[in-house]
């Protein structure tokens, strides 16, 4: 394995994200926009909280030992039952 990437986040830094919600789909690049944007999703979904986040950095690491790398969901090894004739005249 080689050595952690860090990036620092400079460009679009702010985000916003529905508390227990799935990942932010945009970006700011103030925290006044983001902060809009919270009050905007909050009076949309009353009761919800909206957390207002800046990316500081991304670390990640490159992995240089193929045999590490998980087999893709479906892929070599996954057996799947044959599937039903349906009304197509099939056996």
């Amino acid at each position: 394995m080689s050595a952690p990437t860090i990036k620092s986040r400079e460009a679009y830094p702010y985000a916003v994200v529905r508390a227990g919600g799935k990942l932010p789909r945009f970006r700011y690049q103030e925290v006044g926009e983001a902060g809009e944007e919270a009050e905007r999703q909050s009076k949309q979904r009353p009761g919800a909280t909206f957390i207002v986040m800046k990316e500081i950095a991304r670390v990640s690491t490159k992995n240089t030992d193929p045999a590490a790398i998980p087999p893709a969901a479906g892929g070599a090894g996954r057996h799947r039952a044959p599937k039903p004739s349906g009304s197509k005249g099939g056996a």
